[in-house]
């Protein structure tokens, strides 16, 4: 009897007690700073209480593998130099890149004209910019990390103002445009869109210098971002005053 019960001892040791298993233990999440799964939408007020809507669309036909494009609603200024509405964005392991190249283009083709209007007051201006392709403003480091900086941005546009459309008469410019980022604290913050426990405040710290006729114009320019991990930007100020995520929602992701 006691040979017996020895061999039950040992076959619940080897066996278990029972069919059921004992699950693994489950692996912690790695945050996903920034969300980009396609289908996933974000919805802000402005200041003035206008709102308006971004959403991530897969860009693998208009841009290279890997970037993802964000459409607006209503759709984003042509002329506003709005770093934080690019076109298209990438996510790599350590940097969230955004594609502004386009928006640069077209800010300087309505910025220059605007700039030198009445020094050729009744004259046709035509601005000729020599393309950039595809420059990348650096959102952030990943991981987020208190107190750091970095290059979000540093180029330069180069062109010329065209009068009356002769050749002869052309006057170049230049564009240069800079901008650095830190992250100057963490905190928790309230939004119409909900509560976060953890948001991490960007500082952007931006210059522009405008060199026409040998004489240089410079204006700088700072905005405030609150970011906030699975989620995304959820606040914004800067001299226009303060815009706030009011609604998000994320497509379901199918599991492989």
């Amino acid at each position: 009897m006691r040979l017996f019960s020895l061999i039950l001892c040992g076959i619940f040791i080897l066996f278990g007690c029972g069919s059921d298993e004992t699950p693994p233990p489950i692996e912690p999440q790695i945050p996903n700073y920034f969300p980009d799964t396609v289908g996933s939408q974000w919805v802000y007020r402005n200041a003035d209480g206008s709102e308006w809507t971004r959403e991530i669309i897969d860009g693998t036909n208009a841009h290279e593998v890997g970037y993802k494009v964000f459409t607006y609603t209503p759709p984003a200024s042509e002329t506003e130099l709005a770093y934080l509405k690019p076109d298209a964005f990438k996510v790599t392991d350590s940097q969230v890149f955004f594609i502004i190249g386009e928006k640069i283009d077209r800010y300087v083709e309505n910025e220059v004209p605007a700039s030198v209007a009445e020094e050729f007051a009744g004259l046709e201006l035509d601005i000729a910019v020599e393309r950039i392709m595809h420059p990348e403003f650096v959102f952030c480091q990943l991981p987020l990390t208190p107190n750091f900086e970095w290059e979000a941005f540093n180029t330069n546009v180069n062109g010329s103002i065209v009068l009356q459309n002769l050749a002869l008469l052309q006057f170049p410019f230049e564009v240069h445009a800079s901008v650095k980022g830190a992250v100057i604290a963490v905190s928790s913050l309230e939004t119409p869109a909900g509560s976060f426990e953890e948001t991490y405040q960007i500082e952007y710290k931006t210059e522009i210098t405008q060199t026409l006729f040998s004489e240089s114009e410079t204006t700088q320019q700072h905005q405030t971002v609150w970011f906030a991990p699975h989620v995304g930007i959820v606040k914004i100020e800067d001299e226009r005053g303060v815009t706030e995520l009011i609604a998000y929602t994320f497509p379901e992701i199918a599991e492989e």
